[in-house]
């Protein structure tokens, strides 16, 4: 077996990247490490074996068992025992990629001459535990496939035609959990979109210790008419869809989240699956491919404990998060995947969203509008006319059908962005079934007719007339006429604002801009944000709750442990030279004398020539390297200046 020393130099032979993937694969912690002997042996320590056998599937099991003495990929293959549910698994192309996924993984050493084999206490950890022996890895078969998974033919049946009623579909088949999932595939792609329309309004703030404050679960949960518990679940499918990302100010949408919400239905659900299935922890996808199609519970629990043998509590918890987040993708209907499931796992997320689209209705094109304002969409309706109706309108209720409410807020933010009365009423024209109700045109013209009454913009250059205070103004507002500037001037709501009078239609304030124009929208002014050459500047429709008390310093950036220890490894090591290559001979040494191990040295002799001794070092001190030399039991007293190497022996 190898040896600490072994393991060590493996890991000091490693670049920068691969020792880097390797720890954030072994989730190793990094306090207490100084050196790479110091990593060795955390590596090795038995809490991170134990950990690291947790992760290993029964092939990879197995190739570490039978290097357990050194040996090439023609001799594991001869080594391994026959395993019938392996059959065929590994040949020595399989075993050599197995072997360079254990290297990886900081478990075993691979010589220059290509034999593998792994450390003494990775052996030992293999032989705590019963199921991983070699006979208990070979011999114990995998679950029976569950009497209730259905006849492959069945999902051919559903492709060809998934509208059919298939009354004569067995209970628990894709069939029977399509019909569960037709509406909950609508569902999602609505709850998702409007869980990024309440993270663009305000961002999600994170705990120090990671995830979502409950009042943040709460606020995301009614905006996105999500059960609490599940908001979690789907945030992470938006971030590993790129759609949502961790900023100074929490969670909140990229720069893909705009494009995504007027994509066509089964896009949007594709790629939320899409990214959903990669994201899954290694062989976790590659399970649901294999076990049977009946159950994701039970069953599927079982096939991991067979597929893991030494996985214990993590299997389970991995599955019942897998469990979760695809009932709520619509993938299964109580644990039992759907026809969409199906395809998803066997042909790829382009054929899950050919079946996705057959089994969502439609998509409409027209509306109701209503006189009370109000909007109904019988369907779902088409992505890129709900985004602009959107601009005019808030949602009252989403899923397939959905009602809108026009609200004058909405149209003087719409008017804002470079709407006008005609562009919106056409708009609402061409959307809806009935025309448009008299009293939602009187609001669109009104409100066109209002826009821009009160401009609020900063200060023009001084002039000779403006007075003291008149210099100290940071924002002015402008208004159409006296009558309104006066009702301006004496309204109290506004009076924190210390407006004044700069000119019969002008007042000003040491407000900032922005200030005055959130005052005076919030009190329902018809108000515009300004630039110096009066351009309307676009802003908010509704400001982001507004968070009591001082605003808070953004976070620190957070620590990479795993990144700052390979760099202070990288920085220990130093270059290649004479003094770090003689450091390194008396750091193995001095293990090797710690850990009572037999190591190789090469000796320059003084006539130049050298010596190869087999020794198990006693001390280390005054320069002088004691032993006693294997095979001959004598002691030698070597100077550690003539040691040119140490190896495992």
């Amino acid at each position: 077996m190898a040896t600490t020393l072994d393991l060590a130099g493996a890991l000091r032979a490693l670049d920068a990247d691969a020792l880097e993937a390797g720890l954030r694969r072994r989730q190793l912690r990094a306090s207490g490490v100084r050196d790479v002997f110091d990593l060795a042996d955390a590596l090795l320590e038995a809490s991170s074996v134990r950990d690291a056998l947790a992760h290993l599937d029964r092939a990879h099991l197995l190739v570490l068992q039978a290097v357990r003495e050194p040996r090439d990929a023609a001799g594991v293959v001869a080594a391994l025992p026959a395993a019938p549910a392996l059959s065929g698994a590994l040949d020595e192309a399989r075993v050599r990629d197995v072997v360079a996924d254990l290297a990886a993984l900081l478990l075993v050493v691979v010589g220059e001459d290509g034999t593998a084999s792994c450390p003494t206490a990775v052996g030992d950890r293999l032989d705590d535990d019963p199921a991983l022996a070699v006979g208990a890895l070979a011999s114990t078969p995998p679950p029976a496939a569950d009497p209730s998974d259905d006849d492959p033919s069945d999902d051919d049946a559903a492709a060809a035609d998934p509208s059919d009623d298939a009354d004569d579909a067995p209970a628990g088949s894709p069939v029977d959990a399509d019909r569960g999932a037709e509406q909950r595939l609508a569902e999602v792609v609505v709850q998702a979109a409007e869980l990024l329309r309440a993270l663009d309004d305000a961002p999600a703030r994170e705990l120090a210790k990671g995830g979502l404050a409950q009042p943040e679960r709460r606020r995301l949960a009614e905006a996105s008419r999500l059960p609490v518990d599940d908001v979690p679940a789907l945030l992470d499918v938006l971030v590993a869809a790129d759609l949502v990302a961790s900023g100074p100010d929490g969670w909140s949408t990229t720069d893909d989240a705009s494009g995504w919400l007027v994509a066509a239905w089964p896009d949007r659900w594709t790629r939320l699956v899409g990214a959903w299935l990669d994201a899954l922890p290694p062989g976790v996808a590659g399970l649901l491919r294999t076990a049977p199609r009946a159950s994701w519970g039970a069953s599927l629990r079982a096939h991991a404990r067979w597929t893991w043998p030494a996985g214990g509590a993590w299997t389970d918890d991995a599955l019942v998060a897998v469990a979760g987040t695809a009932r709520l993708l619509a993938l299964t209907t109580d644990d039992v995947p759907t026809s969409v499931a199906g395809a998803l796992l066997d042909e790829g997320p382009e054929a899950a969203r050919d079946r996705v689209a057959a089994l969502l209705p439609d998509p409409v094109e027209t509306v109701y509008l209503q006189h009370d304002l109000s909007v109904v969409a019988p369907g779902p309706l088409r992505p890129d006319l709900e985004e602009r109706l959107r601009t005019v309108a808030v949602a009252e209720s989403t899923g397939l059908a959905a009602t809108y409410r026009v609200t004058e807020d909405r149209v003087r933010g719409a008017l804002t962005r470079g709407e006008d009365a005609t562009s919106l009423l056409a708009f609402l024209d061409d959307l809806s079934t009935t025309g448009v109700p008299q009293p939602l045109e009187y609001l669109l013209r009104r409100t066109a007719e209002d826009h821009g009454r009160y401009r609020v913009g900063p200060p023009p250059a001084p002039r000779d007339a403006d007075t003291a205070e008149d210099r100290l103004d940071r924002a002015v507002v402008t208004v159409r006429d006296v009558v309104g500037a006066d009702a301006l001037e004496a309204d109290r709501a506004v009076t924190a604002l210390g407006l004044h009078r700069r000119d019969v239609t002008t007042l000003g304030s040491r407000a900032a801009p922005e200030a005055v124009h959130h005052a005076l929208l919030q009190e329902r002014y018809a108000v515009v944000l300004v630039d110096a050459d009066d351009l309307e500047v676009a802003a908010p429709v509704a400001p982001g709750p507004r968070r009591r008390g001082a605003s808070a310093p953004a976070p620190a950036p957070r620590r990479d442990p795993v990144a700052e220890l390979v760099e202070r490894l990288r920085t220990t090591a130093g270059d290649p030279d004479e003094s770090t290559d003689r450091a390194w001979i008396a750091r193995q040494l001095d293990v090797a004398v710690k850990g009572r191990l037999t190591v190789t040295v090469t000796v320059d002799r003084p006539d130049g020539s050298t010596a190869t001794l087999e020794l198990e070092p006693t001390g280390l001190g005054g320069g002088r390297l004691r032993g006693r030399e294997r095979g001959r039991d004598v002691e030698r007293t070597l100077p550690l200046a003539s040691v040119t190497s140490v190896t495992g022996a």
